[in-house]
């Protein structure tokens, strides 16, 4: 269904101040291009920055949460191709040929570190997401979400 004559001049209105909000994904060059550095070139982080602005629902309190599980997901790029031997630390050698020995400790630890911090950014977006934005359950809720129906089903008391 098309927008009537005043949704377009206020979204016109919007846009013209700086205002993005009201602006359609794919139509304005703002939301098509980071405002902000989303840390090293990694294609994840890049097309999770864009799922992530696609709808425009990102409030200015969750833009940072955005950008940061961005740079984290080039982290993990950058830490996963060093766990796989790729993409290791590259030096060139002076002329006199002195030798230098690199230690890469703990990448694996330092990974995981990432990933558990990410997690937590991710439940924290998915909080701020509109409640018809947000992922379902597909297996229904669990053993949990069982019980708690059953006891909302008796009356909400413990004992029954």
């Amino acid at each position: 269904m098309a927008d009537s004559d005043t949704l377009r001049k206020r979204r016109y209105r919007h846009h013209m101040a700086g205002d993005h909000g009201l602006c359609i994904p794919g139509r304005c060059k703002a939301l098509d291009v980071p405002a902000v550095d989303i840390g090293p070139e990694s294609k994840a982080a890049a097309e999770l920055w864009a799922a992530l602005t696609a709808d425009g629902d990102l409030t200015p309190l969750m833009k940072p949460l955005a950008v940061e599980a961005c740079r984290i997901v080039g982290r993990l790029d950058r830490l996963d191709r060093q766990l796989d031997g790729h993409d290791w630390l590259r030096f060139h050698a002076n002329e006199d040929q002195t030798e230098v020995t690199v230690y890469i400790d703990k990448a694996l630890s330092e990974a995981r570190e990432q990933a558990t911090a990410l997690k937590g950014i991710v439940a924290e977006l998915v909080k701020g997401l509109p409640s018809s934005k947000k992922p379902q359950d597909k297996k229904g809720g669990g053993v949990l979400a069982d019980l708690a129906a059953k006891r909302a089903a008796r009356g909400g008391t413990p004992a029954g």
